[in-house]
């Protein structure tokens, strides 16, 4: 059986089944303290004649407390530091080779329309760059966004009282891939990856846990 083919079958699915596509905080400031999470079923394949490597169950954590945020006309440009996790399969004329996790770091910049002057709202956004270097079990990666394509998404900041917002938010992501430290780029050629908001694990157990106490006050 040809592996390869029943997760190109899988790449063209862009429908998340997230548990939750927002957060709750009481910081209104973008980029937001969560973690932009793709589907199961939503992958990034990157080939080169005989080589494939499909990228899934990514994970990308923005680095909240490193924002810049910039000012451009009624535009708000952030850039920040992130981290990013996945899982790496390798195809060799498309018969499975290996599988292992990758992790990267490194700098994103985002542009939020309409942003300056509004602390809630629903903004268009883009991420107009990231450069992710990183490793895996089968040596170093790099990721970047596309140079040439748009990574386009959306924003809504909520006011849901007692100093608590809500945030919801998603990016679809070109991306690029390199294994020889950026002298040759192989595009995604599944297309965008849908990338939604989630909590963070630690804010997501503290969430699960308040409301639990807050039950159990009712309930007593």
């Amino acid at each position: 059986m040809n592996t390869l083919g029943m997760v190109s079958g899988m790449v063209l699915t862009t429908v998340v089944s997230t548990t939750s596509a927002s957060i709750i905080t009481n910081d209104p400031n973008l980029p937001p303290d969560g973690v932009y999470m793709s589907a199961e079923q939503v992958h990034a394949m990157y080939g080169a004649g005989a080589l494939t490597i499909v990228l899934g169950n990514i994970r990308h954590h923005p680095f909240a407390a490193t924002a810049i945020r910039t000012p451009i006309g009624p535009d708000e440009m952030e850039q920040f530091d992130s981290e990013a996790f996945g899982d790496v399969e390798v195809y060799v004329n498309g018969d499975f080779s290996g599988a292992g996790p990758m992790t990267g770091l490194g700098p994103v910049t985002t542009m939020v329309f309409g942003k300056i002057g509004n602390t809630t709202g629903t903004f268009d956004t883009e991420m107009l760059a990231m450069n992710l270097s990183g490793n895996s079990l089968f040596g170093p990666m790099m990721i970047r966004e596309s140079p040439t394509l748009q990574s386009l998404g959306r924003t809504t900041i909520t006011d849901i009282g007692g100093g608590l917002f809500k945030i919801d938010s998603f990016f679809d992501v070109f991306t690029e891939l390199s294994i020889d430290g950026g002298q040759t780029w192989m595009p995604d050629f599944g297309g965008p990856v849908h990338m939604e908001l989630v909590p963070a694990p630690g804010a997501a157990a503290m969430l699960g846990l308040l409301g639990l106490l807050s039950g159990r006050r009712r309930g007593a």
